[in-house]
């Protein structure tokens, strides 16, 4: 009998990376691949799909609520409704807030440049935005125990330091899920226990170092650069292969990386990102099958 402790990693990449993941989870499902993972870590977006896999939900049932949930989706043409904000979110993500994002990444002093995005979180941080964006990302969420095999990254907004949340450190699973896809700037960040929390994409597009006790690791990793070689995510799958693991880093084709794009809450590109990951994952079935089984 195989006793391998198997991993999947779920990376960030905002609403049209966590539909290129829902996808490619739907293609290789129809393949007859099944994600009872021994481990389920989640970043940012990858956070949100993690925790509904970890909760027993269906990558097919997940894919069709994302095609006709409210929360993600509106006629073409107008805004998505802010979930948490109070507000509506332009097409795109606010060209002040990405020019802090990348300054943050670029900056020599990392984590003193990502504590300064925390003071300003802090500073515009309301209980009512947050409890609205709690509600809306993962209100149905609240209140269930924590899955064992799930690892939600998270940012500790006041020291600017990667805090994995996990079944020996349960918090509310809503929290943490919308805690890891709160993007500085964008949407408002999480109190937790005291301390506010966001995106845990801040540290790594994919944090796939975080299965390091795997034997086989499958991780999916929508967007995939990071100024520094450690926190990419192929950088990351080479050590784990170092370590003996085998890993299959899965991140988009062209036609992934137009459905994309460069707006990571394009709403309206949800669909085509969603088949952009399921072409991808149907093609990927054998090679995924081969060590996933």
């Amino acid at each position: 009998m195989d006793t391998s402790r198997r991993a999947l990693v779920l990376g960030s990449g905002g609403l049209t990376g966590l539909a290129w993941q829902v996808g490619v989870l739907d293609g290789l499902a129809d393949g007859g691949l099944a994600w009872n993972a021994d481990l389920l870590v989640g970043t940012s977006a990858g956070a949100l799909l993690a925790a509904r896999l970890a909760a027993g939900e269906a990558i097919r049932d997940v894919a069709d609520a994302l095609g006709s949930d409210r929360t993600f989706r509106s006629n073409p043409g107008e805004s998505a409704r802010q979930p948490g904000g109070g507000g509506d979110v332009p097409g795109a993500v606010p060209v002040s807030a990405a020019i802090r994002l990348v300054a943050a990444q670029l900056h020599p002093h990392r984590r003193r440049a990502v504590v300064r995005l925390g003071r300003r979180a802090a500073a515009e941080w309301t209980p009512e935005a947050s409890g609205r964006w709690v509600d809306a990302v993962a209100g149905d969420l609240a209140g269930r125990g924590w899955p064992a095999p799930l690892v939600v990254v998270v940012t500790d907004a006041a020291t600017g330091r990667p805090v994995l949340f996990r079944a020996r450190r349960p918090v509310d699973l809503a929290l943490a899920v919308a805690a890891s896809c709160a993007m500085p700037g964008v949407l408002p960040a999480v109190r937790i226990g005291g301390r506010l929390y966001f995106d845990g994409g801040l540290r790594s597009p994919a944090n796939l170092d975080a299965a390091g006790a795997a034997d086989v690791v499958v991780a999916l990793a929508p967007l995939t650069g990071a100024l520094r070689a450690h926190r990419r995510p192929g950088v990351q799958a080479a050590r784990l292969r170092a370590s003996g693991a085998t890993v299959v880093l899965l991140t988009p084709d062209a036609a992934g990386r137009r459905a994309i794009g460069l707006d990571v809450l394009a709403v309206d590109r949800v669909p085509a990102c969603v088949e952009a990951g399921r072409t991808f994952g149907r093609r990927r079935v054998a090679d995924v099958g081969a060590v996933w089984g």
